[in-house]
């Protein structure tokens, strides 16, 4: 029962953590997850021992802009955004850039 009760609510905190790395995103210029219906699917969080967390995020970039300086400023944003929201620890935000995006 104790297991049961660990697992759901890693789940939850999942779910929690997801949701703040998603918000995160929409707060930087120039970045959007490649699909808005199912943007949870766009972050993986991994828990790792001692409250830390690790995330991998799949963003899109808008073309002209720095992919080095937009995906730190997305992990600095992440980073913050989590700390200040929950008791874990960010130890690694692993950003994705699957596709420049092209005004029209």
């Amino acid at each position: 029962m104790a297991t049961q009760t660990y697992s759901k609510n890693l789940e939850v905190f999942s779910k929690v953590i997801a949701t703040l790395a998603t918000d995160a995103a929409s707060n930087v210029q120039g970045v959007e997850l490649p699909d808005l219906k199912r943007s949870h699917s766009a972050v993986t969080v991994t828990f790792l021992p001692n409250d830390k967390v690790a995330l991998e995020i799949v963003v899109n970039i808008e073309m002209g802009r720095s992919v080095p300086q937009t995906v730190a400023e997305l992990q600095g944003i992440v980073k913050a955004q989590i700390e200040g929201a929950t008791k874990y620890k960010v130890h690694a935000v692993n950003v994705h850039v699957k596709n420049v995006m092209v005004n029209q």
